[in-house]
């Protein structure tokens, strides 16, 4: 069985004697707080034999004995404990100021990454609008070069007719120069013979 501990009252100083009796020899003063191994309990003299971390052995009234640590003892552990706690806090309070700082420097590039997101959308529209304009344009492109070429072999056939319409033209001015040039002569030559003919009847009368 492990051997229990008792702490010396911190009201006054306590008398470890070698027996249970006032009147036994005085083995050592006891401070406030000296923690003491329990050794033996006699209930009847009500004193309690214990030993010292050095290892002095001797009886104790037992009522001046407590199961706990002193106030006394207490006091400079919980006062570590506090000053642990004040540390500790101000830890925490500074971690959570570069926290908030890091949120802040987060919100600001997230802010900063939705206007560039913004920015690229725009960008974005508005290459695809070109885009939609540059198929566009490709494609009036294409049905003005459609016209222009329709228009072209237009003008070619229209070329063509006109030629054959003025060689037509042309054979027809020959033909009809030659039919007013024949009929010249053959009105040079029919009208002397006509007015012979009448003055040969006239000289009859």
């Amino acid at each position: 069985m492990a051997a229990e501990n008792r702490w010396v009252t911190d009201e006054f100083e306590v008398m470890m004697r070698s027996g249970t009796s006032t009147k036994e020899r005085i083995v050592r003063q006891l401070k406030s707080g000296t923690r003491l191994e329990v050794l033996e309990i006699d209930a009847q003299s009500g004193y309690t034999k214990v030993r010292t971390a050095s290892g002095t052995e001797g009886w104790v009234l037992t009522r001046y004995l407590r199961r706990s640590p002193t106030a006394q003892l207490l006091l400079p552990d919980l006062e570590r404990k506090l000053k642990d706690s004040e540390a500790e806090r101000t830890r925490l309070a500074n971690e959570l100021s570069e926290l908030k700082k890091s949120r802040r420097a987060l919100e600001r590039e997230v802010g900063e990454l939705q206007s560039a997101n913004s920015s690229q959308e725009q960008q974005l529209d508005r290459i695809t609008r070109l885009s939609s304009s540059t198929i566009e344009v490709d494609q009036q492109n294409t049905q003005l070069k459609q016209r222009v070429a329709e228009a072209e072999q237009q003008i070619e056939a229209l070329e063509i007719e006109n030629n054959q319409l003025a060689s037509r033209a042309n054979r027809e001015w020959f033909l009809i120069g030659g039919a007013v040039l024949v009929a010249g002569l053959l009105l040079g030559l029919i009208l002397p013979r006509i007015q012979w003919r009448k003055k040969s009847s006239w000289s009859d009368f």
